[in-house]
């Protein structure tokens, strides 16, 4: 004979049946309270590379873009427009490959170092682990084209959001000499690779 749960509080005298509901409900709730949020997720804008990947796939615009940038870190030096789009790349990319339905068979290892590289770069910049992938994604690229305006109060502006903590100016700097980082550059090129086997990712870049 199966029992359901209506035939098991059934039988329970009243106390009983509200003691286990009480302890069935705070089960409940502590597993919801231990369920993790899944990682934050956000897109480059549509025209992010319009002068320098027309006509590609923009999740692969961004990852190209990204590889090349943490592989040759003396090439971005003195170039923090090319900077701040590259690490708007790695954060949004690194969230679309962990959540993302059209990523979901991809390397879960890939998947995981994207994440760490994130927080890896999020750190060396300043920008808090918590922070909205999209925010952060949308000030850099903002920051990036107003930089390619010639526009440099336009770009400190973009970069006045709190997530920047060390603030506009010293976050330009560091976009203009950004350190080599090797946990990125090693993610990039493993998640570049596994969609690419041919490694046309590491190819010269146009921008």
């Amino acid at each position: 004979m199966r029992w359901s749960l209506q035939d098991i509080f059934s039988a329970l005298t009243p106390r009983l049946a509200l003691a286990a509901f009480a302890v069935a409900l705070v089960l409940g709730l502590a597993g919801c309270a231990l369920e993790a949020p899944g990682p934050s997720v956000g897109t480059m804008p549509v025209n992010s590379f319009a002068h320098s990947a027309v006509g590609e796939d923009p999740a692969i615009a961004a990852i190209d873009d990204a590889t090349f940038a943490f592989a040759h870190p003396q090439a971005m030096q003195g170039h923090p427009a090319r900077m701040a789009l590259a690490v708007a790349s790695l954060d949004a990319m690194a969230g679309q490959f962990a959540t993302g339905g059209r990523w979901l068979s991809m390397n879960s290892l890939a998947k995981q170092q994207m994440l760490q590289a994130r927080l890896a770069v999020r750190a060396r910049l300043g920008i808090p682990a918590t922070a909205p992938s999209q925010d952060v994604v949308d000030d850099l690229v903002g920051a990036s084209q107003a930089l390619d305006r010639g526009d440099q109060a336009g770009a400190v502006q973009a970069l006045t959001s709190p997530y920047f903590t060390r603030g506009p100016r010293r976050t330009l700097a560091l976009l203009a000499h950004f350190p080599p980082m090797p946990i990125a550059n090693h993610a990039t090129m493993f998640a570049s690779n596994y969609l690419f086997p041919g490694g046309s990712a590491l190819g010269p870049n146009p921008r």
